[in-house]
């Protein structure tokens, strides 16, 4: 990929961020915004393996010539291991001395797993330095961009901001609420159904809605999340494995395989000690009242492997889960902030319609994955959402940056999700059409 073609994709991804990615800020040179791309791809390569630490990439640029070159790469792998600005310094020696490093986050400025990122940038002798995004992280903010300047190098921050705050909404979530950055994944007929009307003909057997090639990406989404959440019924009623299943990746990728933390909601713990999703890595989150009432199920569920954990019962917030017939018994908000203690920082949920009415009622969804499906299955169907109603359009749900990516036959969904100030716009031929007939 040339530069020019990392810069295009970095205005573009900028655009998708909003109109306030474009800007420019003191100090920026034409080409930062490419090479902040080229920083933000490397540290993609981590997804699903840094929790709790951020994703972090660097790069190492000689800006002396007509055109920069880039000299090295690197990433933060996973905790314990070196920082990317570390990463891409490293084996440099006197190359560094005088060069430029971008980093899409701020480097730290104190002692944790690891040393001191701002002093091993000042060690190297490197001149200028590129960030992204300050890190909030109460440890880190300013600390690190004061040492760089206070050493005399030339520091340059907010190239391509929102491109690496989308990168890291996760872990922005979790230093501002204590919870995780929650995925809404479904996939869904054209009439919005997750299923046909359950019958005992197909009863224990699943009824694929999509392709081969928008299940695989389904499980690429799970191999980028830390945990995979579902309700009780959904164990019930499908027995899922809740486990990444794909290809192993190439050796030069440096991509170690990781299965995702697998989350029960049963608040009256029925989770069969049979079903497929319990053993090791798996947590299930039930009530005090459940854990009391069926004290040996929890013990042959943790002889399995699996973690049973007593949370509060549902505050009067959780109203939508108390209409759903006791089908969890459990505060969702406090089931989301034990998962934030776990570290788990960007979690998916694959629920059926009760839950999934329940945390979006809750406004605790902050983002949705919806493969859609060219099939109707009418009103027997299940529907993605129960329990949940909006007075208007205008305070609908609703996803904002709107990516559309087609997947063999069916079609994702995927975006932010907004709450209410839905403006539909038409375009001006059609109003003055519309306006034509009222008149």
């Amino acid at each position: 990929m040339t530069l020019l073609d990392l810069h295009n994709r970095a205005l573009l991804d900028a655009h998708r961020a909003g109109p306030q990615a474009l800007t420019k800020v003191p100090g920026e040179r034409p080409h930062d915004a490419a090479m902040m791309a080229l920083a933000v791809a490397q540290a993609e390569r981590a997804r699903g393996r840094t929790s709790p630490n951020p994703l972090v990439g660097a790069v190492l640029v000689d800006e002396s010539g007509a055109q920069p070159q880039v000299l090295s790469l690197g990433y933060h792998e996973r905790p314990g291991l070196a920082h990317a600005e570390v990463a891409a310094l490293r084996g440099m020696a006197e190359k560094a001395v005088g060069k430029t490093l971008y980093v899409t986050l701020e480097p730290c400025n104190h002692v944790g797993r690891t040393g001191k990122c701002s002093e091993a940038v000042i060690a190297a002798g490197i001149r200028r330095v590129v960030i992204g995004l300050r890190d909030p992280n109460p440890r880190v903010t300013g600390g690190g961009i004061e040492r760089l300047r206070e050493a005399g190098l030339e520091v340059t921050v907010g190239v391509a901001e929102p491109l690496c705050r989308q990168q890291n909404r996760a872990y922005l979530r979790w230093l501002a609420s204590g919870r995780p950055q929650l995925l809404m994944k479904a996939a869904v007929s054209l009439d919005g159904r997750l299923a046909p009307l359950p019958s005992d003909l197909h009863r224990g057997s699943p009824q694929w809605l999509t392709s081969s090639q928008a299940r695989q990406q389904a499980h690429v989404l799970r191999d980028g999340c830390d945990a995979i959440l579902v309700g009780v019924g959904t164990v019930l009623a499908d027995d899922p494995q809740l486990t990444v299943r794909l290809p192993a990746p190439a050796p030069e990728e440096n991509r170690p395989p990781k299965q995702p933390v697998r989350v029960v909601l049963d608040g009256s713990l029925r989770t069969p000690t049979t079903a497929k999703v319990v053993g090791p890595k798996t947590l299930i989150l039930t009530s005090q009242a459940g854990l009391a009432a069926k004290a040996a199920h929890a013990q042959a569920l943790q002889e399995r492997g699996a973690e049973v954990v007593a949370l509060p019962g549902p505050s009067s917030r959780d109203v939508s889960m108390k209409r759903g017939a006791g089908a969890h018994d459990i505060d969702l908000y406090a089931a989301l902030r034990y998962l934030g203690q776990r570290d788990l920082l960007m979690v998916m949920c694959e629920g059926g319609a009760i839950l999934h009415g329940a945390l979006l009622e809750a406004g605790l969804y902050d983002e949705a994955a919806l493969f859609l499906a060219p099939v109707l299955l009418g009103d027997g169907g299940v529907p993605l959402l129960r329990h949940f109603s909006v007075p208007d359009v205008g305070a609908a749900p609703w996803l904002q940056h709107l990516q559309v990516q087609q997947l063999g036959p069916d079609v994702l969904l995927s975006g932010l999700l907004q709450r209410g100030n839905y403006r539909p716009t038409a375009p001006a031929a059609d109003s003055q059409a519309d306006t034509k007939k009222e008149t």
